[in-house]
């Protein structure tokens, strides 16, 4: 698995917004996938944080997925993590596939806000008195909500009802449900728990809840 990635450092925090992030695997660059999240986390540079993409052809791959105003800003290569090895085993099972090494294609990871911050109270708490990262995160946003590809696994948590990403979590859920066929969701907007996939795939797997989520999403192709 490969992660690639935008990311801009923030002079005020000591840190920085980590955007368009994607998961290839295989030789394809076929979407495979989209999930939604909180925010980007523990996942770091593979490479430094100075030591931008520079490989030609992986960049000609990359540009495909430029969000417009980006042309130009570096991409680089991350190293997983946890989160991120769940998301690929749950999609995993999703094309029926014995191990996440055998998928091919690329999957998606947008979030509710981007600042990466593995801590999520701080994150919070940054996001909020940072002026200008509401204007980042809103640019962002919209074009997330047009590239966004099925099969849409939404993943935000307790955060979807939060009355600070609330309008954007309720976006990406009627553009899952609406246009994307995502069946596995209930209709009612609040009767969704929006499991984390850290808790879907690891602390508490073996749920009757999450066992019925993981069934009902695979069933949208065979599980």
């Amino acid at each position: 698995m490969k992660v690639y990635t935008h990311y801009q450092a923030i002079d005020d925090c000591g840190n920085g917004y980590r955007w368009r992030t994607l998961l290839q695997f295989g030789n394809s660059w076929d979407i495979i996938g989209s999930v939604v999240m909180k925010n980007p986390g523990s996942a770091n540079f593979k490479n430094g944080k100075d030591i931008s993409i520079t490989d030609s052809s992986l960049l000609a791959n990359l540009a495909a997925f430029e969000y417009p105003g980006d042309e130009g800003k570096e991409w680089f290569e991350f190293k997983g993590d946890q989160t991120m090895y769940c998301v690929a085993e749950l999609f995993a099972l999703y094309y029926n596939v014995p191990d996440k090494m055998q998928l091919n294609g690329v999957i998606q990871i947008f979030n509710l806000f981007y600042l990466k911050e593995q801590d999520l109270g701080k994150a919070l708490k940054t996001n909020k008195e940072l002026a200008m990262l509401g204007e980042i995160n809103d640019t962002i946003f919209k074009h997330d909500i047009v590239s966004i590809k099925a099969p849409i696994y939404l993943g935000f948590g307790k955060l979807a009802k939060s009355s600070d990403f609330r309008d954007k979590a309720e976006a990406f859920f009627s553009e899952a449900v609406v246009n994307h066929a995502a069946d596995y969701l209930d209709k009612e907007f609040d009767a969704n728990s929006f499991t984390h996939p850290l808790a879907l795939m690891r602390y508490y797997k073996d749920s009757p809840a999450n066992t019925q989520t993981r069934n009902r999403f695979c069933a949208g192709l065979r599980c």
